[in-house]
């Protein structure tokens, strides 16, 4: 299993120290955020970018992921405006935060942006909000060339909720340069998931990376692995069976205080598995 390790939870750290703390974890790869320390759409530079890439190179870290979700990109509100906004202004900037990320990631040399729906607007009705989704993801697609994919990442209370709801827009695109960013912990803290393991073993086949963190009594708080309710034996298992050979990133966006702790005992905990 190739494992990586989500830099949100090193945001206190610039984003070549937060690199190089990955690494010496003994992780394989990194997923960068987009934020106001790391890397960001408006403010780096092209030589930032790619220095952040020589250093990667240099010493052995695979950048697995650009996650271009970050919730105050655009200001506040979080998450807003998203790909569902009521107003077309804000789709688009919603689409151009997005079209700058697959930039920065062609620039890193990475294979994979993650990112999410938003809210839906609670004047919009499921049809429409359907519609922006799909338009905006189509106005993406052209852009990735051959060698980037979209990974879409159900997030428990926005639009695209559930890894069901992600397949059912992966569906109707139809198109394999938009797949799935399965989050574990989103599927076990999410009510809609009847069966969370039998909600893993589905989404699988159409999963281009994978979020690892442990839940405890379906609450979302991304919890280090072992210290919550999920089975991981059972999950690496279905991992390893479904022949997943993407990365399987650690994100605990809420342990930047417990850094050291997150990264040592998230990947001794996984790999005795």
């Amino acid at each position: 299993m190739k494992l990586a390790f989500n830099a949100t939870t090193l945001r206190n750290f610039n984003v070549i120290e937060a690199v190089r703390m990955v690494r010496a974890a003994g992780y394989d790869g990194v997923e960068l955020p987009v934020n106001d320390t790391h890397l960001h759409p408006y403010r780096s530079t092209k030589e930032q970018i790619l220095e952040v890439k020589k250093v990667c190179e240099d010493i052995g870290l695979s950048i697995a992921c650009l996650a271009a979700g970050g919730p105050t990109v655009l200001g506040d509100p979080p998450y807003e405006p998203s790909f569902l906004s009521t107003d077309k202004k804000g789709r688009c900037e919603r689409t151009e935060v997005a079209k700058r990320c697959i930039e920065m990631a062609q620039m890193l040399g990475c294979p994979t942006v993650n990112l999410n729906s938003g809210f839906q607007p609670e004047s919009m009705a499921g049809p429409e909000a359907s519609y922006f989704m799909l338009e905006g993801l189509n106005f993406l697609i052209p852009l990735l060339g051959n060698d980037t994919v979209l990974a879409l990442e159900p997030e428990p209370g926005f639009y695209v909720g559930t890894t069901t709801m992600a397949i059912e827009m992966l569906d109707a695109i139809n198109n394999p340069k938009v797949r799935l960013n399965l989050d574990i912990g989103h599927v076990f803290c999410s009510q809609y998931e009847e069966d969370c393991y039998a909600a893993v073993e589905t989404a699988l086949p159409y999963t281009q990376h994978i979020h690892i963190e442990d839940i405890k009594g379906h609450v979302h708080f991304h919890e280090i692995p072992g210290d919550g309710d999920i089975d991981f034996k059972r999950i690496v298992g279905m991992i390893n069976a479904a022949g997943y050979e993407h990365f399987v990133s650690v994100e605990l966006h809420n342990h930047d205080q417990q850094y050291q702790e997150a990264l040592d005992r998230s990947r001794s905990y996984l790999l005795a598995l």
